[in-house]
């Protein structure tokens, strides 16, 4: 078995034109979407190569075990807290990281929509937004925030960034979306929680 480090690039490409597409589509400055991206999202984001079978002896073989020797997926791994940190850390260019830092956070999680090959989901600056919001105001020990006065704390974070609030049905819209994508999830501990999930990882051929 070998590593396939060509579809590997390829994936690492179709990411990156992903990012910048969402990137010119809330107005980042061209010039500095390239800078953006390796500064603030690629470090989030380790992608490891699928392995294939070297030869076709090699893949008609079969391992110790008895199993035919079959080409593995490889993986791609998106870390949410490491993308929060980076924008925060290296206040990269391109936006007023004190009016929309979330532009960054938008892109991330279209990225993550995308290899999560969720058609049916529609990503919004709000749903940016609202993650990025929830990452601020969370319980940081338990990585959890209470869905009592959701609304309200979320509202009050984005009062410092000169927004328009949202109201109870934008909000429930967003938890939706980003529920699906797998960035937060209902809270085991208690019913009426959000956990706000660190890392997702999916595979891919």
């Amino acid at each position: 078995m070998e590593l396939d480090y060509e579809t590997a690039n390829n994936k690492e490409l179709e990411l990156n034109a992903s990012m910048r597409a969402s990137l010119s589509s809330v107005g980042v400055e061209p010039s500095s979407i390239d800078e953006l991206i390796g500064t603030a999202l690629t470090p989030a984001i380790v992608i490891k190569p699928p392995k294939t079978p070297v030869s076709d002896a090699e893949a008609s073989a079969t391992s110790e075990d008895g199993e035919a020797k079959v080409a593995k997926a490889g993986s791609i791994k998106l870390n949410i807290n490491t993308v929060v940190d980076q924008i925060v850390k290296t206040q990269p260019p391109g936006f007023n990281l004190k009016v929309e830092p979330w532009l960054g956070l938008y892109a991330f999680i279209e990225v993550l929509r995308l290899v999560s090959d969720l058609q049916d989901v529609t990503i919004s600056e709000n749903d940016a937004m609202v993650i990025w919001s929830m990452w601020f105001v969370r319980n940081r020990r338990s990585n959890t925030i209470s869905g009592k006065d959701l609304l309200s704390k979320i509202n009050t974070h984005l009062i410092r960034y000169d927004r328009t609030t949202l109201t109870e049905n934008e909000l429930e819209e967003s938890l939706k979306n980003l529920e699906k994508i797998r960035t937060i999830r209902r809270s085991k501990n208690s019913a009426d929680s959000w956990y706000l999930v660190g890392w997702v990882k999916r595979s891919y051929q």
